[in-house]
């Protein structure tokens, strides 16, 4: 099933139809400001679990925490140093994903069989309108098909749509990937050159 969703305002029924089937433990998949993306509650283990096999990938491999901000994000990481609070506060939301250590408020399946996670600050109106609507982050992983340039709705709905509730539409997304930044050591080290400007970063070699 295919969503309508307007790229600038998203309709009211279509943000609480999301909601709900959240809160029911359903799985979506959604637009960023890079790539479609899969979305479930982090309370739904269930949820989560299915996220790998949607991927096809093992459980070692971390998933991406998606906070409303800078405040939420830091109710799940052990702690954000100084340098990256500063950067996420001046360039979020926007396109970077921010590996951070894992406090005990994150399921554990959430994260993978591993003590970090990745936060995302999405600047898109329709993760702004759900983040209004729930308390707690969104477990999610981006669609990449390496036969593909670049993915839409209708393809998505092809794919998964059987195996999950809804693909939202939000056009066409190229293949552009946030940028990651690894911001557990004492400064940022790059993982992933993406979207996101990095001109000014202070950057340690991997």
């Amino acid at each position: 099933m295919i969503l309508p969703c307007h790229p600038d305002n998203p309709e009211k029924r279509t943000i609480q139809r999301i909601v709900d089937g959240l809160q029911r433990e359903e799985i979506f998949i959604v637009p960023t400001d890079t790539v479609y993306a899969f979305i479930c509650s982090l309370d739904s283990p269930k949820s989560i679990a299915e996220l790998y096999k949607l991927k096809e990938i093992p459980e070692s491999q971390p998933l991406s925490l998606l906070c409303r901000d800078v405040a939420m994000a830091s109710h799940y990481a052990k702690s954000i140093p100084n340098y990256a609070f500063r950067f996420i506060k001046a360039h979020t939301p926007g396109p970077y994903t921010f590996i951070l250590g894992a406090n005990r408020e994150m399921d554990r399946r959430g994260t993978g069989k591993r003590k970090e996670v990745g936060i995302r600050i999405v600047d898109h109106p329709l993760h702004r309108e759900i983040m209004e609507r729930i308390g707690t982050p969104l477990v999610s992983t981006s669609i990449i098909r390496p036969d593909e340039f670049s993915t839409d709705a209708e393809y998505l709905d092809d794919l998964f749509g059987h195996r999950i509730s809804a693909v939202v539409e939000g056009g066409s997304r190229h293949h552009n990937l946030s940028t990651i930044l690894d911001c557990t050591g004492k400064n940022f080290v790059l993982v992933r050159q993406g979207a996101g400007d990095i001109e000014e970063l202070e950057l340690t070699e991997p």
